[in-house]
């Protein structure tokens, strides 16, 4: 008498028999990429509610607004939401997000507090979580964007939420360390690097922005999540105004101090 030699699968009662031939567990890839879609943007782009529109122009797109200073728009409301859209891959959702994220802090950095700033953490993380290259390449953009914004004053306001933003970055800077150390085998050349596209290279840009704008805790944050990322900034070398970025008390919280103080 044959024995039957069908796929069981593991610690089942079937697997207990002499012939039984145990399934192997499903192979779990940690950069699969993952689907996600926005809870508001795509909603809100679709219905017209959103103040900004696609510009085709020579050179390629733009984002036109329907006001015509940006600095009066409520920045609190809809900055978390264009965040949001930053998951999607789809066009013209992932580009109208992305450029109009860049276009508030480029123009509004100013309005920026740490409300706002807590607001955009989650969609940012939400979209590093995708595992996809174009979103991720988006969040970085964004990040050193937003890093640098308002003359350096928002930088000091993300450290407190590096534990959440970079573990992800450095899951994919120590695959790109392996995968160029396998390159360096076989000569391979990347070209993405005149177009902005080489992943490797923004991650590095990224971390050195949140360090030269984070202030002196800004390293030690950085070093507990990316534990083979190397100081390049002396403190010695700051400004005068690095200092007083990181001394003084977070964005958002001075007018209070200010109110108490008066009192």
């Amino acid at each position: 008498m044959k024995c039957e030699t069908n796929c069981t699968p593991a610690f089942s009662i079937k697997s207990l028999q002499p012939c039984a031939q145990i399934c192997l567990p499903p192979r779990l890839c940690a950069f699969c990429v993952r689907s996600c879609h926005s809870k508001m943007f795509k909603q809100l782009y679709e219905r017209g509610d959103l103040p900004c529109s696609i510009l085709h122009v020579a050179d390629g797109q733009r984002v036109k607004w329907a006001v015509v200073d940006i600095e009066k728009l409520n920045i609190d409301y809809y900055l978390p939401i264009f965040t949001d859209g930053l998951c999607e891959t789809k066009y013209p959702y992932h580009f109208i997000a992305k450029q109009g994220i860049l276009d508030l802090i480029e123009r509004a950095s100013h309005k920026i507090d740490l409300g706002t700033l807590s607001k955009m953490i989650v969609p940012l993380k939400r979209a590093l979580y995708t595992r996809n290259s174009m979103i991720f390449r988006s969040v970085l953009l964004v990040l050193q964007k937003l890093a640098s914004g308002n003359d350096g004053g928002i930088g000091a306001g993300l450290v407190p939420y590096f534990n959440e933003l970079l573990p992800m970055i450095n899951a994919f800077k120590e695959r790109i360390q392996q995968r160029k150390s396998d390159d360096c085998r076989c000569d391979r050349v990347d070209y993405g690097q005149r177009n902005k596209l080489d992943l490797g290279r923004l991650i590095d840009e990224t971390l050195l922005t949140l360090e030269t704008y984070g202030g002196q805790d800004a390293f030690i944050n950085i070093k507990f999540s990316v534990p083979t990322y190397e100081q390049q900034i002396d403190p010695k070398s700051y400004t005068t105004a690095q200092i007083f970025t990181a001394i003084q008390p977070p964005i958002g919280r001075q007018k209070e101090t200010e109110v108490q103080t008066s009192t």
